[in-house]
């Protein structure tokens, strides 16, 4: 039995047999009917769907068979997958090929034989449905008609068998994929139900995790975040924040960007797909967004002191201003000037005097509140807008502005500096004023403080 017949490109038979991934899986009902079938039809013992492996021959399906596979150089389909059409074997004792065979001297006792090879399109033969019985027979036109007929649908399931493979495998690589990248990735389909999403969409979007589930829909799933407070930004305004999202959601392309707890930031990136789905990106921003409002505040900075440089100041008197004109309510405007400065940076040199502008705007700044704003409006020169503050509440942060700056000396280089600031004030409470006049009164209240002896402050009244 060593002389086993090899199909001509048995290299390519055996790779397009493995790429039906089918050896050695579990049993199919597809399969084993068809079995059933052909052995009710031709009234034999055994009926197999045979697949000719590299050293044996495995059964995807049997009937009236215990074992599961047999050593190929045994394999009457061996010899079955070298020609075109169905062989028949009508009496094995008496073919010179098998009658030897172990198969046939001893058990299932094979006589008779007919084997129909499993052909592919590509022309190989991946193995055969075959009909065996202990007896010897013939097998009649129709009956090997059928065989023929019957081997096509194995082989039409065998195929079925490769496509679901290959989905299975391309779905996998496609998850594979997703998961690896990483920003958040989501599917919705067309009534925008949620497809897939990986897991670092899940991360990104913690509170509304157990919503976030296949077959959930877009409106459910923020609806849900929304309640567990996932949007800082809908806090207060859940429905009102729920609709923009849709709206956008309804008509993607444009990125948007998304504030979430814990000061994160999202850039959202939807398409649709041509069935009328949805895919999205979710990127996190978060360090760009610090970096931005990093070098915001060092564009309106004073880069020595720390206080908000003139133009910035500027513009922020000029808001709070507007603000006092719709909404009523004083503005305080507080003008500041250390005194001598010239004096002090000519004594003890520019470093000292540095060191003096940051220790007494770091003074002001912790007797400020965090709604006030300080700004280096030239060298000496400062200036503190005070919102929602009328003349007694003025009155008062500048006579605590004028104590924590003379209280203590400033200590540079062992050397212990006296200092003080003269300060001008005025309110800024006149409809449709602007900022300039008010800056103008406040100087001339400065003026007023330096030359009454300095180390003080005048208010200028409105």
């Amino acid at each position: 039995m060593s002389n086993i017949p090899t199909p001509e490109d048995e290299a390519g038979r055996l790779r397009e047999l493995r790429s039906f991934g089918i050896l050695d899986t579990a049993a199919e009902e597809g399969f084993d009917r068809i079995t059933r079938i052909l052995a009710r039809s031709l009234g034999v013992q055994i009926a197999l769907v045979s697949l000719i492996d590299t050293e044996r021959q495995w059964f995807k399906s049997r009937v009236g068979l215990e074992a599961q596979q047999t050593p190929r150089n045994v394999a009457f389909c061996s010899h079955a997958i070298c020609e075109d059409s169905v062989t028949v074997v009508r009496d094995a004792t008496a073919d010179q090929r098998f009658a030897t065979n172990p198969l046939v001297t001893g058990n299932p006792q094979i006589r008779f034989y007919a084997g129909a090879p499993l052909r592919t399109k590509s022309g190989h033969n991946m193995g055969t449905l075959c009909a065996i019985d202990t007896k010897p027979r013939e097998l009649s036109t129709d009956e090997k008609a059928l065989l023929e007929d019957l081997a096509g649908v194995v082989v039409d399931e065998m195929e079925m068998h490769r496509l679901l493979r290959r989905a299975e495998l391309a779905e996998a690589r496609l998850i594979d994929a997703v998961e690896a990248l990483p920003d958040g990735f989501v599917l919705y389909d067309e009534n925008d139900r949620l497809v897939l999403c990986n897991q670092r969409y899940k991360e990104i979007y913690s509170e509304s995790a157990p919503a976030i589930e296949p077959g959930t829909t877009f409106e459910e799933i923020i609806r849900f975040g929304a309640a567990k407070g996932q949007y800082p930004d809908a806090i207060g305004r859940e429905e009102e924040w729920i609709s923009e999202r849709l709206e956008s959601h309804c008509v993607p392309g444009t990125p948007i960007e998304q504030e979430l707890p814990g000061d994160r930031w999202l850039r959202i990136q939807e398409r649709r797909t041509r069935d009328g789905g949805h895919v999205g990106f979710r990127v996190d921003i978060t360090e760009l967004k610090r970096q931005r409002r990093e070098l915001s505040r060092l564009a309106g900075e004073d880069c020595l002191t720390g206080a908000l440089n003139r133009r910035r100041f500027l513009e922020t008197a000029r808001s709070e201003m507007g603000r006092a004109k719709r909404y009523g309510g004083q503005v305080g405007l507080l003008l500041l000037d250390v005194d001598h400065f010239k004096v002090i940076n000519d004594t003890y040199g520019h470093a000292a005097g540095d060191h003096v502008l940051k220790t007494v705007v770091e003074r002001w700044q912790a007797e400020l509140r965090d709604s006030d704003c300080l700004g280096r409006i030239g060298g000496e020169e400062f200036a503190v807008i005070l919102p929602q503050t009328d003349a007694a509440g003025s009155s008062r942060v500048a006579e605590r502005l004028r104590q924590v700056t003379a209280t203590d000396p400033i200590d540079f280089d062992g050397k212990s500096i006296d200092v003080s600031v003269s300060a001008g004030l005025t309110l800024c409470d006149r409809s449709g004023e602007n900022l300039e006049s008010a800056l103008a009164r406040a100087d001339d209240a400065l003026y007023q403080a330096k030359e009454a002896g300095r180390d003080r402050f005048v208010m200028c009244a409105a």
